[in-house]
């Protein structure tokens, strides 16, 4: 059996080692290659996680939440598999202040995943070979053989072509870029990792647009600032102040459609929280589907909002020397805010709404962005265990797990999810996914030193010429030398498909997914349409059990493909354990046929 593995960052190092460990507990060892395709040599731990990356690129994911290595059997294949905790308590002397409560930088974590990559390796199974091609899979072609992997190894036109692959786990990242009209241009960024490489360009003293607000926002902030030799130093508060080195840009002038920063958020590990009363499947199932199919505003929202409330107030509550009762009746808990309120009028009311999508002033953005920037790392610094802002900024972390249950596979009604992903998902992420306070801090403090400029933060009119020019709602204008794109691409089959996916696409071995419901408007999403095991689906509903996807490429059909998640969206566990099955029926008769010959 020939098995290929395309794309080796998180997702495909999980599929090899639930592979290895369900070949190493075979009853008959039977010959078997594993071809592994990666972009560049940083096998296991893929781009984002490359331990050549600079350290200032942090995780927004705790220490003691990283582990690459399952609990579930078959156990892994290697001796002494170890969490990252583990991992870091090993190298105390290297890593003396990182704890299960503190955030690594992705060097760290990369230098921890391909470690465990190399440990796969070194106790592979000898009826088991492996091989390590870098480069670009370009396509993918079926034949009677099986199929053909062609991976673009250098600038050469000839790819080199692995043949008789029985059997494809394909877990590649985003397959194509933001604005294709928009790359032929020098002074267009569009993506920007690794950034030693891709903002290299940009010169000391030039002004950059920068397109996005989010995590990618402040690893392009960092790179053109602190990667080009600027220091941060902490002052009696415990605040930092930035201090320039000279090759940083003039400014920087950060945009998006919302205008809103990302919350920050301090550790998380072993807190407590309140456990979603409201959205739970029991009160889900009261809800009326239609064929399945739930709209999100109406039937899941009122809940979602409800335990936001209820968070948010627990905690005030709790700071007043009070306990909120929380009670199946909402009604009742909305009498004893209103009373709460009474007391204590001073105190603004809560309104999910207004929190979920922010509250900057658009008459002086760059004021109250930075009033907003300190207020969150204050109340990121409080706590969830304190501060009321901070409890309901991680409540969807609590709350997201059921609703990607609800969510996958066509869980919303066609235009409720174009709903959802276009009006609410990226508003979640803001508020609960965001960056660890330091690294707020620190563009706090580039700000102050006068880098950014927030004024075209919010939804700005842009014109294309020679240059890029920024408008704002007060008619002011500004032009600058380079427009960075620092958004993470979403799969768009129907737009940009990338040249694997799409060879993928021209053989018909994938369709696109088309969120249907009769009498309904369709919806597409963007994404491939697989079956709940991650195999492609064909016009008909036919299943290609022998390619299997995961992480990324499945975005549209599930919700949150954490790349570090071992529990969420796992489609590699039931891959490993449906091929070593077929493995094992399939070679039997493959020596009995070749006995007889």
């Amino acid at each position: 059996m020939r098995i290929a593995i395309v794309g080796l960052g998180p997702k495909g190092l999980y599929g090899l080692e639930r592979l290895l460990a369900n070949l190493a507990e075979a009853e008959y060892p039977f010959p078997t290659e594993i071809h592994l395709f990666n972009k560049s040599d940083s096998f296991g731990a893929g781009e984002i996680y490359n331990p050549a990356q600079p350290s200032y690129l942090k995780m927004n994911y705790v220490n003691g939440y990283i582990n690459m290595w399952p609990e579930q059997k078959p156990k892994p294949n290697v001796p002494h598999p170890k969490s990252f905790v583990e991992w870091l308590n090993e190298r105390k002397d290297e890593f003396p202040n990182d704890s299960e409560y503190t955030f690594s930088s992705r060097a760290t974590v990369g230098r921890y995943l391909s470690e465990g990559f190399n440990e796969l390796l070194e106790n592979c199974p000898e009826h088991i070979s492996i091989f390590k091609h870098v480069g670009d899979v370009i396509g993918i072609e079926q034949n009677e053989d099986g199929y053909s992997v062609d991976c673009k190894v250098s600038d050469d036109n000839v790819p080199l072509r692995v043949n008789a692959i029985q059997n494809l786990l394909i877990a590649t990242g985003h397959p194509c870029i933001n604005d294709a009209d928009l790359v032929a241009q020098d002074t267009h960024i569009d993506f920007i990792y690794p950034v030693d490489l891709r903002l290299k360009g940009i010169s000391s003293g030039s002004k950059v647009a920068i397109k996005g607000m989010g995590l990618t926002f402040i690893d392009a902030v960092l790179a053109l600032t602190e990667g080009r030799g600027g220091k941060f130093v902490a002052d009696e508060t415990g605040d930092l102040i930035y201090t320039k080195s000279g090759m940083e840009p003039e400014v920087l002038y950060p945009f998006s459609k919302s205008g809103m920063l990302m919350i920050p958020r301090g550790n998380t590990y072993g807190k407590s929280s309140l456990a979603p009363f409201y959205f739970n499947k029991e009160s889900v199932e009261y809800s009326e589907t239609l064929e399945g199919k739930y709209d999100f505003e109406h039937q899941l929202l009122p809940l979602i909002e409800q335990d936001f409330t209820v968070v948010y107030y627990s905690k005030l509550f709790s700071s007043k020397g009070l306990k909120l009762e929380v009670l199946k009746d909402y009604a009742e808990v909305e009498f004893q805010i209103e009373n709460f309120h009474e007391q204590n009028p001073d105190l603004p009311r809560f309104d999910f709404y207004s929190f979920l999508e922010g509250t900057i002033s658009d008459g002086e953005l760059n004021k109250s962005t930075l009033e907003f920037i300190r207020m969150s790392i204050q109340e990121a610094e409080r706590g969830v265990e304190e501060s009321a802002f901070a409890a309901a900024a991680d409540a969807w972390r609590h709350l997201s797990d059921l609703f990607n249950e609800l969510y996958s596979f066509g869980g919303l009604k066609p235009q409720s999810q174009k709903t959802f992903l276009e009006k609410y998902a990226g508003h979640l992420n803001r508020i609960s996914y965001g960056p660890p306070i330091e690294n707020m801090k620190k563009i706090e403090a580039i700000a102050k030193a006068g880098l950014i400029d927030f004024s075209f933060s919010q939804n700005p009119e842009i014109s294309y010429s020679s240059k890029t020019i920024l408008s704002n709602n007060k008619e002011e204008k500004v032009s600058v030398d380079f427009l960075v794109d620092a958004r993470v691409p979403k799969i768009q089959l129907h737009r940009c498909a990338g040249p694997l996916y799409s060879t993928l696409l021209e053989q018909n071995l994938i369709i696109p997914y088309v969120n249907r419901l009769e009498g309904r408007l369709d919806f597409r999403p963007g994404c491939l349409a697989i079956n709940e095991k991650g195999n492609p689906l064909d016009e008909t509903g036919w299943a290609n059990e022998t390619i299997t996807f995961t992480g990324t490429p499945t975005e549209g059909l599930t919700y949150d493909n954490d790349s570090l998640s071992r529990q969420r969206n796992d489609f590699v566990s039931d891959w490993a354990k449906d091929l070593t099955k077929k493995i094992l029926q399939e070679e039997p008769e493959t020596q009995l046929r070749s006995n007889s010959i």
